[in-house]
């Protein structure tokens, strides 16, 4: 299966403002769905491992491509 590009900068603040027009719409829930698609940085990902487990990342369904591109894959369950 080939590897997907790295979402851009473009991509991740477009989605931002969907979410941030969400929570204006009264939709936090679906806010924080769209917030969850955007690559969680791979220095909070370690910390969110670190001090939340990886069942927090896994269980939220938090967007780890960026960690995993940076740690490799399986880092979550190392």
């Amino acid at each position: 299966m080939p590897q997907s590009q790295p979402m851009t900068l473009h991509e991740k603040l477009s989605l931002s403002v969907k979410a941030i027009e969400l929570e204006k719409q009264g939709k936090p829930e679906e806010a924080e769905k769209i917030r969850r698609q955007i690559p969680m940085p791979p220095y909070l990902a370690k910390f969110a491992k670190e001090h939340l487990g990886p069942d927090f990342l896994i269980k939220y369904g938090w967007n780890l491509t960026e960690a995993d591109a940076e740690y490799g894959s399986g880092w979550l369950n190392k």
